[in-house]
């Protein structure tokens, strides 16, 4: 199989499941394929340094670890850190923050876009 440029989105707050699924599935997308993964808007909470398992959560810690060993690469939007006055918590893996601008042309050069 060909390896594919992707952009996996995370949109929604994670104070659900929908985060840690998404990192489940960018981790096993990032094996065979050059991988972006891209907090926005309420998505930018999931990089904070909040307590997922007291709401009875998995924590993504292992997941951000394993995007590190894939060389995938993690971006955050400016304006939704801006806009929440949201500081990101130290990861195993580099966060760049990015302006929307540069995202969409992320998005715009990815082959395959998945969006939660």
């Amino acid at each position: 199989m060909a390896r594919k440029k992707i952009a996996l989105i995370i949109k929604s707050n994670p104070f659900s499941w929908k985060a840690f699924e998404a990192l489940r599935q960018a981790v096993g997308v990032s094996m065979g394929h050059s991988l972006t993964v891209i907090f926005l808007k309420d998505g930018v909470y999931t990089l904070t340094d909040w307590k997922p398992q007291m709401i009875g959560i998995e924590p993504i810690d292992k997941s951000m670890e394993a995007l590190e060993m894939t060389d995938a690469e993690v971006v955050a939007e400016e304006e939704a850190l801006r806009e929440r006055g949201i500081k990101l918590k130290q990861w195993p893996t580099d966060v760049k923050i990015k302006p929307q601008e540069e995202i969409s042309e992320i998005v715009k050069d990815a082959e395959v876009v998945l969006a939660w």
